[in-house]
């Protein structure tokens, strides 16, 4: 038997058909209690059509289309350059500022050595006046020497001897020394 044996018609010709198979089958002979007999003994009830048509529309709702799908990783993609970019103006700011903190201390370091220096260049103008010496010797008991108590140390001439261009010459030299 084909499919179409096995369901149940739904349209009133559908019903004549049937109704007009179980006449040409009406002396075919059945086991009793079989599916066959129980089948074709049913009356006819409520059935169910098919209906040529369209199909099922289109629904809307099931997701987003294919521009609003592109928009939004658009939108996901200038987000992360936008905060890639943010990120990066932050640590060169970062880092100009530490350069800044730098050049300030180094500054502030260089402006003390310059006030030292100049502090230390007054206390050794101070400490090199002659009559300050003169003052502090003088406290301690110290005086000038006098001819009587200083002897004078007379040395021979040089018996090294140079020559014009300013080099030491052994020949003169030897001849020097040689007169001494």
């Amino acid at each position: 038997m084909s499919a179409a044996a096995y369901s149940r018609p739904s349209s009133p010709s559908a019903s004549r058909a049937r109704t007009a198979r179980s006449a040409s089958r009406a002396g075919a002979r059945f086991v009793a209690g079989s599916v066959a007999e129980d089948w074709y003994a049913q009356p006819a009830g409520p059935s169910i059509a098919v209906v040529p048509g369209a199909g099922r529309a289109p629904r809307t709702d099931e997701g987003l289309s294919a521009a609003a799908l592109t928009l939004a990783k658009t939108c996901a993609v200038v987000c992360l350059v936008i905060a890639l970019v943010a990120m990066a103006r932050v640590g060169i700011t970062a880092a100009a500022a530490s350069c800044a903190l730098e050049t300030r201390e180094l500054q502030t370091s260089i402006e003390l050595a310059r006030a030292e220096g100049s502090d230390l260049e007054i206390s050794q103008s101070v400490l090199s006046n002659p009559s300050r010496i003169k003052t502090q010797a003088q406290a301690l008991g110290m005086a000038v020497p006098s001819e009587a108590n200083s002897d004078q140390i007379v040395l021979p001439p040089d018996i090294v001897a140079t020559d014009e261009a300013g080099r030491l010459s052994l020949s003169e030299t030897m001849t020097r020394l040689s007169e001494s």
